[in-house]
C-alpha cells in the first residue's frame, strides 16, 4: 500500500528484480527497506528540510529558503522567504481579521490636545489583537482594512468641532486625520453625530495602530449609549481591521 510522506525524500528505489531469473529477489528489497529507513532517520536531522510542524515556540529563528513550518498550536502555516518567516491562510480560519469596541463614555481633558481612544472588548480576533488597551496589533503582515465609528455627543450650547486620526507605532499616520463638527445642545437634548472613517494600512508584523481624538470643548465626548426600548446599546467606538 503506497503511504504518502511529504516531510521526507527518499533514495532511489531499486528495481527489486534478479535480472538473471525475472523474479523479485528478497534481499534486494531488504537492502532497499535498510537503506529507507536510514534515509528517513538520517532526514529528521536534516536543517535542509522544508516542511516541519511543531508548537509555534519551536519554529526556528531561520531557514533555508522556501522552507515551510505549521504551527500545530496556532494552525498557521509559514513560508520562510527573503530572510523572514511569512505567514499564509491555509490553516487558518478565514483572514486575519480583528473587531474591538468600547463600552464606555471617554472625554478629553483638554481642548485641542490628542487624546487616546481606548478599548475595552474584543469581539472576534484571528492575527489581529488588542494590547494595553488601545494598540490595535497584527501579527502578520499585509495590507489592512481599518474602519470605525466614534459615537460623539456635544453639550455645549454652541456646535463644536472634533478631529479623529490614526496613530502607527505612535507616530501619525498621513491623510488619515478628519474634521467633523457635532452640533450644539438643544433644550435639554446634546447634539449627536456618528463619524465613520475607512483606511487602507499596510502594516509589517507586529505594527499597531491607535485611534486619536481632539475637540475644540470638552463638553463634547464620546459617549456610550445603554440599550432602551426597541434599539440595542450603542458602543462609544467601534474598530474593525480586515486584511485584503
Amino acid at each position: 500500500m503506497p503511504v504518502l510522506l511529504p516531510r521526507h525524500t527518499l533514495k532511489t528505489f531499486t528495481t527489486p528484480v534478479n535480472i538473471g531469473t525475472g523474479l523479485i529477489d528478497a534481499n534486494i528489497v531488504r537492502t532497499n527497506d535498510n537503506l529507507t529507513g536510514v534515509a528517513f532517520n538520517a532526514h529528521d536531522a536534516d536543517t535542509s528540510i522544508h516542511v516541519q510542524s511543531g508548537a509555534h515556540s519551536s519554529r526556528p529563528a531561520s531557514a533555508t529558503e522556501g522552507s515551510f513550518w505549521v504551527s500545530t498550536d496556532t494552525r498557521i502555516a509559514y513560508i520562510y522567504t527573503s530572510g523572514a518567516w511569512q505567514a499564509l491562510d491555509t490553516w487558518s480560519s478565514g483572514n486575519y481579521h480583528g473587531a474591538f469596541s468600547d463600552s464606555t463614555d471617554q472625554t478629553a481633558g483638554a481642548i485641542n490636545t490628542g487624546t487616546l481612544v481606548t478599548f475595552d472588548s474584543t469581539d472576534v480576533s484571528n492575527g489581529v489583537t488588542l494590547v494595553s488597551g488601545s494598540q490595535i496589533k497584527v501579527t502578520n503582515a499585509g495590507t489592512y482594512n481599518i474602519q470605525f465609528s466614534v459615537q460623539l455627543a456635544n453639550a455645549d450650547s454652541q456646535d463644536q468641532d472634533v478631529w479623529l486620526w490614526l496613530k502607527k507605532n505612535g507616530t501619525n499616520v498621513a491623510s488619515t486625520g478628519g474634521r467633523v463638527t457635532v452640533v450644539s445642545k438643544h433644550g435639554s437634548v446634546d447634539g449627536h453625530l456618528i463619524a465613520i472613517w475607512n483606511v487602507f494600512l499596510t502594516l509589517a508584523a507586529n505594527d499597531y495602530v491607535q485611534l486619536y481624538w481632539e475637540t475644540t470643548n470638552t463638553n463634547c465626548r464620546i459617549e456610550a449609549i445603554p440599550a432602551a426600548g426597541d434599539h440595542p446599546a450603542a458602543p462609544s467606538v467601534i474598530l474593525t481591521v480586515n486584511r485584503v
